[in-house]
């Protein structure tokens, strides 16, 4: 059994020693490739003298979280992983993590995903989001005292995943074409459900990602910061059932509407909607076949 880690970096120097050294310190071995998104903080070369067992792939540009996962997903079936762990630059596992993810698949059938109970970086509770959707089963048994050691879930965040070969060959890697940046591993989950996979959480191992400052500053910016950060979401679920020539059409007519009214303003938003619309559009149709989309 080869498991590969794969870790994005840019500019994380605060959190290598954690990150990586965790890795190393695992009681199931694991190889480790780390793409580095042109960080300026000296992280190439840190991590070549203190970490020389990692693979380093350095980018010459930021080439952001997914595109960059990709490289490293594409380059860890390449060298026959069995299965491939995606972790945070600024997360760091326990010794047992790996070994508890690992039986998730022994224990459970068809599952793509498997994940860690989500702590944040000062082990004082959950992380902040995975909090805030974490099922109502795994609440409830938390206050009974009989939690359960795997719980199916629809969704989980991408701090930390252990993905089978198998459904990163049914499924994919991320959808470079609409998620470039943001709402990836929502895509991914959704894709993972749509091709009859599980997301499973193991309850019986954590990891810590330390992010409690950055999500305080950065709260509800995704939709300042996406254009149609929703709609990309919604439409982008093959899961549901959605029209897109039917909406491209609709759009269409508003936007003749718009330009008849002399409203170009209008028009050109709408010009911006219907391109996304559009790739929305291909990426449902590439994302509803199987193949490891995405990763050539």
């Amino acid at each position: 059994m080869k498991i590969t880690a794969i870790i994005v970096t840019y500019n994380g120097m605060h959190w290598y020693d954690r990150c990586l050294g965790s890795l190393r310190e695992s009681e199931t071995p694991v190889d480790t490739i780390v793409i580095d998104n042109a960080s300026s903080d000296g992280s190439v070369a840190y991590i070549k003298e203190h970490f020389p067992e990692v693979h380093l792939i350095e980018s010459k540009e930021n080439l952001g979280f997914a595109k960059a996962n990709n490289i490293g997903m594409r380059k860890a079936l390449d060298d026959g992983a069995d299965y491939v762990f995606l972790l945070n630059q600024d997360a760091w596992v326990e010794p047992n993590t790996l070994t508890e993810l690992v039986k998730t698949f022994v224990d459970n059938d068809s599952v793509g995903i498997a994940s860690p109970i989500h702590l944040n970086g000062a082990y004082s509770g959950l992380d902040q989001n995975f909090a805030s959707y974490i099922i109502a089963d795994f609440v409830s048994d938390s206050y009974m005292q009989s939690i359960k050691q795997y719980y199916s879930i629809p969704f989980v965040n991408a701090a930390a995943w252990l993905v089978s070969r198998e459904c990163i060959e049914r499924v994919g890697g991320f959808d470079i074409l609409v998620f470039r940046h943001y709402g990836e591993d929502n895509n991914f989950c959704q894709r993972v459900l749509y091709h009859k996979l599980k997301i499973v959480l193991n309850t019986r191992c954590t990891f810590c990602h330390d992010r409690e400052v950055r999500l305080k500053k950065n709260s509800n910016s995704f939709a300042r910061q996406v254009p149609y950060y929703q709609q990309r979401l919604e439409f982008g679920n093959i899961n549901i059932d959605w029209n897109a020539q039917q909406e491209i059409k609709k759009m269409k007519r508003k936007r003749l509407m718009k330009c008849i009214q002399c409203n170009f303003r209008g028009a050109r938003d709408l010009n911006a909607y219907i391109d996304m619309l559009v790739l929305i559009d291909s990426s449902r149709k590439k994302n509803k076949t199987i193949g490891s989309h995405w990763l050539d």
